[in-house]
């Protein structure tokens, strides 16, 4: 369908993630093939020519192995829609309570034994403060207990955290921010869509950047929104940003009711000059092609030119596995091209990432 529809470029959204289209790429329905936003790494496909990025997650000086090549935007590798369920920002609940509530809504996955020693780290440095996660996961009883327990014997006292299941409804979801003073994104793995909606709901953000583009999306958001200040290099530095917002609830009070207007105005909201950047990158994209300069099909050259060490042929010492006869291999063999059994199927569409 691809090909009946001459698309010039085909974009992939999905990565290594669930009910990916990776299979289709590798077989080049498009003369020019793009990977972006929905998988923070290479996909490892020769056919795919470029994978879209920007400067802050993804550094010019660093060296990473990517087979496609990098191409960076001019400012932030994604724009922000906010949802028009958000509702309206909410005072500091330091304000009313007396005391900082510090939270994270990132995904479980990324909440890390080591995430949890540097945000224990925080929250016994800060007196009476709180801690408030939500998640899918703990709407289970023994994940709940399971995460109180590693928290405790951090030496945080489990009345002192509030572990909130998945909420269905986006209004409540957004609003659930109103809980929390500061969040605390997650490293090695940060957040995306969970820094973006904290900042929209006016919750400054402490991040941690790193080698990959896994690490910096926070960097990436927080650079671009003007709050540069808030990105670690470090987890000593984590912890004294988290410290120093922490240290001043009017300053933190007023952050939050201008971080709303300041994100709107900045280059994550804009979406009419990223689609402008998008677009030009496209059309440089399919200029090169027209040029005859496709970044795939040079890398699959130097492939084919490269040399391999010749195969060592191996002695079967094994007098239980099949030896195949001078009439060839077993029809078990020819089936599956590598077995002699029958293996059960496997979904590859479930996401293992």
């Amino acid at each position: 369908m691809v090909r009946e529809d001459k698309v010039d470029i085909l974009v992939e959204l999905t990565g290594h993630t669930a009910n990916n289209k990776l299979g289709m790429m590798a077989c080049r329905p498009a003369p020019v093939q793009v990977t972006w936003i929905g998988y923070p790494n290479t996909t490892g496909l020769p056919t795919i020519d470029y994978r879209i990025t920007d400067s802050f997650t993804d550094p010019p000086h660093t060296k990473q192995k990517h087979v496609e090549e990098l191409v960076r935007l001019p400012e932030c590798f994604l724009c922000y829609i906010p949802s028009p369920e958000a509702g309206p920002v909410t005072p500091s609940p330091a304000l009313s309570n007396g005391f900082i509530t510090f939270g994270s809504f990132n995904n479980l996955a990324k909440i890390t034994p080591k995430v949890l020693q540097v945000w224990a780290r925080i929250l016994c440095a800060v007196p009476n403060s709180r801690l408030v996660v939500k998640c899918k996961p703990f709407c289970c009883d023994s994940v709940r207990q399971r995460f109180l327990t590693m928290l405790e014997q951090l030496g945080l006292e489990p009345l002192h955290v509030d572990l909130l299941p998945l909420i269905l409804l986006n209004h409540d979801h957004m609003q659930a921010y109103s809980l929390m003073d500061i969040s605390l994104d997650t490293f090695p793995y940060a957040g995306t869509t969970t820094t973006c909606e904290s900042l929209y709901m006016g919750v400054p953000c402490v991040t941690m950047a790193g080698a990959v583009h896994a690490h910096n999306v926070g960097a990436s958001l927080l650079s671009n929104v003007g709050l540069g200040h808030l990105v670690a290099k470090n987890e000593e530095e984590y912890v004294q940003s988290a410290l120093q917002l922490a240290s001043d609830i009017a300053a933190l009070s007023n952050l939050r009711m201008s971080l709303r207007n300041l994100m709107s105005k900045s280059p994550v909201c804009d979406g009419p000059n990223f689609t402008l950047g998008l677009e030009t990158t496209y059309r440089n994209m399919w200029h090169r092609y027209c040029k005859g300069d496709v970044p795939s099909l040079k890398r699959i050259e130097l492939l084919q030119q490269q040399e391999f060490p010749k195969e060592v042929p191996i002695k079967n010492t094994d007098s239980t596995r099949i030896t195949p006869s001078r009439d060839g291999p077993p029809e078990s063999i020819k089936a599956n091209g590598f077995s002699a059994i029958s293996l059960p199927k496997v979904d590859h569409t479930i996401n293992l990432g």
